[in-house]
C-alpha cells in the first residue's frame, strides 16, 4: 500500500505541475470514463432491481 501512495503522490505533484490546459487535456479522459462505468454498474443494479420487483408483482397477482 505504501509502494502505490508513494506513486500516487508522484503522480498527483507531476500533475499539478503542469499548466490547466495540459491537466484538463490528462484528466478529463480519466474522469469521463470513470463516470461512464460506474453509469454501467448503476444502470446493472438498477434494472436487476427493477427485474426482481416485477417478478414478485407478477408471483403476487398470481396468488390472488
Amino acid at each position: 500500500m505504501h509502494g502505490f501512495l508513494s506513486w500516487w503522490d508522484g503522480v498527483e505533484l507531476w500533475l499539478s505541475g503542469l499548466g490547466f490546459v495540459l491537466q484538463t487535456i490528462i484528466v478529463m479522459p480519466v474522469v469521463l470514463l470513470l463516470a461512464y462505468v460506474i453509469a454501467l454498474v448503476i444502470d446493472a443494479f438498477l434494472g436487476t432491481g427493477i427485474r426482481v420487483l416485477r417478478r414478485l408483482r407478477h408471483s403476487d397477482r398470481r396468488l390472488r
